[in-house]
């Protein structure tokens, strides 16, 4: 099934790969790794080697009803974000072991910004590990097919560069450092300097819709009241400023332009709501610095299934957040969550104690990003370093 879909996949939105005869046709354990921009990466990527490798997934889209048993049935291994687990790695080694192959996103989570995010020095750790040669693969153009904020697929031109990046002789030779060296380099990319340089065209009418989840301050007004979007177009929901995103994924407006791209703006966004929510931290605020409406709450203990328990309010708070829910009133604190970030579809993803939430905007449109850089900003100023999010430490 997968096969017939990822064939129709690289047709229709023109996926070609250059990959070297001894990666197209390796035939031992190996280690496989990438950068991460779209929901198919990990069918994508496998389609073009030989012996398909056992994909590291999010334990969260292992629990959705509908991706979970497919993710599962392709033996996917769960993973809980932000959290060491001595269990993934056993289950790598039995695989690598086994005589298998392992494929993971050494980023974390997929870019928002279409630059690859910062990897872990962890990796090099695992690589000396495992003792297999590690491939690497490079996807350029993915950013205009699947960004990360989006809800449908786009037409645009995807390429990917395989690597045979360190064999079994150097990983023996090299020091952790050294393996850094080259990983790095083989995945750093920059997908919104490519699109700009090869004039990638993104063939789509809906190129702007849910960008508020990506965006959700405004340049103009210093809102944080987020954005509306329809088609091509997306307007703050304070001041009205207005963008219009071109035929290759740029902005435009009748007035100031700010920032032409979502990179930009978003590395500009991250600092700003990083400090506002810094500011009133120092200022002792105790009202809610801000909450989302409309949200579907859900719980499970531990990796159990999620129930719902209704529709309600979340507030953030300096020490907590708060859920506001008929029949199920709840005070989480910052100091007792051991991770939150935004998932699969974009749902906040929560470890609190023994309990694991979830939590769904009905409109789709809530930025899940917004909570998890406010969290991060009170572990920062609470001696809580550990739990920050790898890929936002530099905010803080």
């Amino acid at each position: 099934m997968v096969k017939v879909v990822i064939w129709f996949f690289k047709k229709q939105f023109k996926i070609s790969a250059n990959v070297p005869i001894e990666v197209a046709n390796i035939n031992e354990p190996y280690l496989l790794l990438a950068n991460h921009y779209g929901r198919y990466d990990p069918f994508i990527i496998a389609d073009f080697i030989k012996k398909k490798p056992n994909f590291i997934s999010s334990d969260a889209i292992l629990r959705d009803p509908l991706y979970g048993p497919l993710f599962k049935g392709l033996g996917a291994i769960g993973k809980k974000k932000g959290m060491r687990d001595s269990h993934v790695i056993r289950e790598m080694k039995k695989v690598i072991d086994g005589g298998g192959a392992i494929a993971l996103f050494p980023e974390a989570t997929r870019t928002w910004s279409g630059v690859t995010h910062f990897i872990d020095p962890s990796i090099a750790k695992l690589a000396r590990l495992l003792q297999v040669p590690v491939v690497t693969a490079k996807m350029k153009g993915a950013y205009a097919f699947d960004p990360r904020w989006a809800r449908s697929l786009r037409k645009a031109k995807i390429e990917i560069d395989y690597s045979m990046a360190i064999s079994k002789k150097q990983l023996k030779e090299l020091n952790s450092e050294e393996i850094m060296q080259i990983i790095n380099a083989k995945l750093a990319h920059d997908d919104i300097a490519y699109a700009r340089a090869e004039n990638i065209e993104i063939r789509s009418n809906h190129k702007a819709e849910y960008i508020e989840r990506l965006l959700f301050i405004c340049p103009d007004c210093s809102s944080i009241d987020g954005f509306t979007s329809v088609k091509n177009n997306f307007s703050c929901n304070a001041c009205g400023y207005a963008i219009e995103i071109d035929l290759y994924g740029f902005f435009k407006t009748n007035g100031k332009v700010h920032f032409d791209n979502p990179r930009d703006w978003h590395n500009w966004q991250n600092q700003h709501f990083v400090n506002l929510i810094l500011n009133q931290l120092n200022a002792g605020i105790k009202t809610p610095f801000f909450e989302a409406t409309s949200i579907e709450i859900c719980e499970a203990d531990g990796n159990g299934k999620m129930a719902k328990k209704g529709i309600g309010t979340l507030s953030f708070y300096a020490d907590k957040i708060k859920i506001t829910c008929s029949g199920f009133d709840k005070e989480l604190f910052h100091k007792d969550i051991t991770s939150l970030s935004p998932q699969f579809k974009e749902r906040i993803e929560m470890f609190y104690q023994e309990k694991a939430y979830r939590f769904t905007s009905t409109t789709h449109q809530e930025p899940g990003i917004k909570w998890e850089l406010a969290i991060n900003a009170v572990w920062a100023q609470t001696d809580q370093k550990f739990k920050l999010s790898s890929y936002f430490k530099h905010l803080y």
